[in-house]
């Protein structure tokens, strides 16, 4: 692999803070994550080309923006998604601030707590975490802000594009997700392929900031989407948040995107047996996500369906019964195409309830392709 290619079916090359160079949590989260300190903006204080982002008055942003509270969970917590371009979806971005971790006039030494502020006249300042003393906290805001810039610089404008915005239920915890402007091809099977880049982000340690692009693929009138799989990670580590380097390393990998294309196309011409994959299911996908998961990819590879699994001992995963409970658009089944095959593993990892969950089965979909496409 080529140090700055993609070489990925959900390109996820990761800009993520220092000291946190494996992209796992580290026994002491609080030192290890956010270690270094943020871009300074003021929470609220937007300039270059923020007119873009204050354009929007309030009223208008409750006309437009859609929320809805969705089946994921978040670290135990409810998660609500949000859509809107980034001006509508800013106002409702949490901001949050640090405090001395005490009860009366006893301080605890070593900690400090996060308190969502209000976003509205009649909220009060609500307790989300406690952090280290060395612990940096980065606001969701400054995140956002820093990227819109920072796609600015690169010639992308993104005001006017709807994007969706995850949140836990007291805000700790944020991923935003925007497509690229003009930026979609179609591999060869009548499905477009689009780019998107998404941020994430938390004030409490439990996840580290990344941005990344990931392809997509949009497989229905009704604009459902998957992932096409995670990259072999290459992180890039940053200073700052400025946008200055956070363009630098959008533009190193929008320029590999040809590439890119290039690969999705050769995975669909590269023809393959579903037959010949049984192997593959029984061993490599089992061994990965559990025969039940295995099941079910194989049922969507030979039938298009998805289905719920029974239990049943000493039987191959490929042969557990599955009653077929739901179609999967797109599943092109039986499948005949490597791309296709990735589909299915893409569809089962976007079921699962948890939003740490759904990033570590997409982040197994190369592991488990490598064997099928080395020839690639």
């Amino acid at each position: 692999m080529e140090p700055t290619s993609f070489r990925s079916l959900f390109l996820s090359n990761l800009l993520i803070l220092p000291h946190a160079a494996d992209g796992t949590a580290r026994s002491d989260a609080d030192v290890q994550r956010h270690a270094l300190p943020s871009w300074k903006c003021a929470a609220d204080a937007y300039t270059a080309d923020e007119s873009h982002l204050e354009a929007k008055q309030s009223t208008q942003v409750a006309q437009t923006q859609k929320a809805r509270l969705t089946e994921w969970t978040w670290e135990g917590a409810t998660v609500v998604e949000l859509t809107g371009t980034v001006a509508e979806l800013i106002p409702q971005v949490p901001v949050f601030s640090r405090h001395p971790f005490r009860i009366g006039s006893e301080e605890n030494r070593f900690k400090d707590e996060i308190r969502r502020e209000p976003l509205k006249i009649n909220e009060e300042p609500v307790p989300v975490a406690t952090v280290s003393k060395t612990y940096s906290l980065i606001q969701h805001r400054d995140v956002l802000a820093s990227v819109f810039r920072a796609l600015k610089m690169i010639h992308i404008d993104i005001s006017g594009v709807a994007s969706s915005l995850l949140l836990s239920e007291y805000g700790e915890r944020m991923q935003w997700s925007c497509p690229i402007p003009n930026v979609d091809f179609d591999p060869g099977d009548g499905h477009p392929v689009v780019l998107r880049i998404n941020c994430m982000n938390s004030v409490d340690t439990t996840t580290v900031l990344e941005i990344t692009f990931s392809w997509y693929r949009l497989v229905c009138s009704n604009g459902m989407m998957f992932g096409l799989g995670d990259s072999r990670l290459r992180r890039r580590h940053i200073q700052s948040l400025d946008p200055e380097d956070i363009a630098a390393y959008l533009k190193e990998q929008l320029d590999q995107r040809p590439e890119e294309q290039k690969l999705y196309a050769r995975w669909i011409e590269e023809a393959i047996e579903p037959l010949a994959l049984i192997g593959w299911i029984d061993e490599k996908v089992a061994r990965e996500w559990g025969p039940h998961a295995a099941a079910r990819v194989w049922n969507i590879i030979s039938e298009g369906f998805d289905g719920e699994v029974d239990h049943v001992r000493d039987l191959k995963p490929h042969k557990l019964p599955i009653t077929s409970t739901a179609i999967v658009p797109g599943a092109c089944a039986p499948v005949r195409n490597l791309f296709h095959v990735s589909q299915a593993l893409s569809w089962i990892a976007g079921t699962r309830r948890t939003i740490p969950e759904r990033l570590e089965y997409v982040k197994a979909i190369p592991r488990l392709m490598e064997p099928l496409s080395r020839s690639t």
